[in-house]
């Protein structure tokens, strides 16, 4: 029975420590290139995976709206499996899609790399004896158990996600700016979204990357 409340202990413990977290980790910024309010901007989610591809360019167009921009996402204006094995060609589907569609900027993300941690989260204890009618009833001593008594050290396995986000001048084809980010573990694709825009955000007003003149 005291193995059985030890896992309830532990598993509790779990459940309330996960969460995500994302970091940004370095930004660039082209000092040459002129200060310009992009008004219509192109989002390109760079997977194979068609489903995780819109979900993310959804995300992404509802920041970028929030700052004032007109979006357009490539999986509503390119098909699923648009993608021919050819860069170049699959390239300039691309630009001709951004040229009909007149945007003027092109906001890039893409996974580069990710990682799995796996580390020992040790136990800890605020157990002080007291004495027997310290306790007093249940409500008491249910009180003082779940803040004060043992909790076991256990195992966990981190999921550490690096990403790139990267915006174009659309007339240039220039970058002008880029911001990589890492995210540990998210619980959902629309948990990751929530920290990643925030985070993505928040370096745009930092780095005075100002979407649209609207904002």
């Amino acid at each position: 029975m005291k193995k059985i409340h030890l896992y309830l202990f532990t598993l509790l413990f779990l459940v309330t420590a996960c969460g995500t977290n994302t970091s940004v980790t370095g930004s660039y910024k082209d000092a040459a290139a002129p200060q310009k309010a992009y008004s219509k901007v192109f989002i390109v989610a760079i997977s194979d995976r068609a489903a995780a591809r819109q979900t993310v360019e959804n995300g992404l167009a509802q920041l970028i709206a929030s700052r004032g921009s007109a979006t357009v996402k490539s999986s509503d204006v390119l098909p699923p499996n648009f993608r021919s094995g050819d860069v170049t060609k699959d390239k300039e589907l691309i630009l001709k899609k951004i040229r009909e569609t007149n945007c003027d900027g092109i906001l890039t993300v893409a996974l580069v790399n990710q990682e799995h941690e796996t580390r020992y989260v040790p136990g800890t204890t605020n157990y002080y004896p007291m004495g027997f009618g310290y306790y007093g009833g249940f409500g008491t001593y249910y009180t003082y158990g779940y803040n004060n008594f043992y909790t076991p050290g256990y195992y966990t396995d981190d999921k550490i996600y690096y990403l790139e986000s990267n915006l174009y001048d659309a007339e240039s084809e220039k970058m002008v700016w880029s911001v990589q980010s890492k995210t540990y573990n998210p619980a959902s694709l629309d948990d990751f979204l929530a920290g990643y825009n925030k985070a993505l955000s928040a370096q745009m007003d930092k780095d005075n990357v100002m979407m649209s003149s609207k904002k």
